[in-house]
């Protein structure tokens, strides 16, 4: 995968994966943004869900991981359709047509935390 940083506005970020399809935060889907405020250091870090549509094929989900802080980069990581489910669940949104619901439901049953390596 690779990163290519395009500017000031963290909302410019591409990146190409291996179908070349490219990953833009300024043109895909915004299923869950963190909340901002440079003047909070609660809010001058956090993780943005994104979902890239393809014709014909499955859609990419996507997190991006920004920070408000000089000097720190953002990044972009591929996810699975069920850590999307997950992440979304995470913070209180439930999708049963994104992911693994049922698996979640029964994980979360269990006492198991949601997206833990995130």
């Amino acid at each position: 995968m690779e990163n290519a940083y395009t500017g000031e506005n963290v909302m410019e970020m591409t990146v190409h994966e291996q179908s070349n399809s490219t990953l833009d935060t300024d043109r895909d889907t915004c299923l869950f943004r963190a909340p901002r405020d440079p003047d909070r250091i609660a809010y001058l870090r956090g993780k943005d869900l994104y979902e890239h549509q393809r014709r014909g094929q499955p859609s990419l989900y996507y997190i991006h991981r920004w920070s408000l802080a000089p000097g720190e980069r953002d990044t972009l990581s591929l996810i699975s359709p069920v850590m999307a489910g997950r992440f979304l669940e995470s913070k209180g949104i439930f999708c049963p047509g994104t992911g693994d619901f049922r698996g979640a439901a029964i994980l979360r049953s269990w006492g198991y935390g949601i997206l833990e390596e995130f």
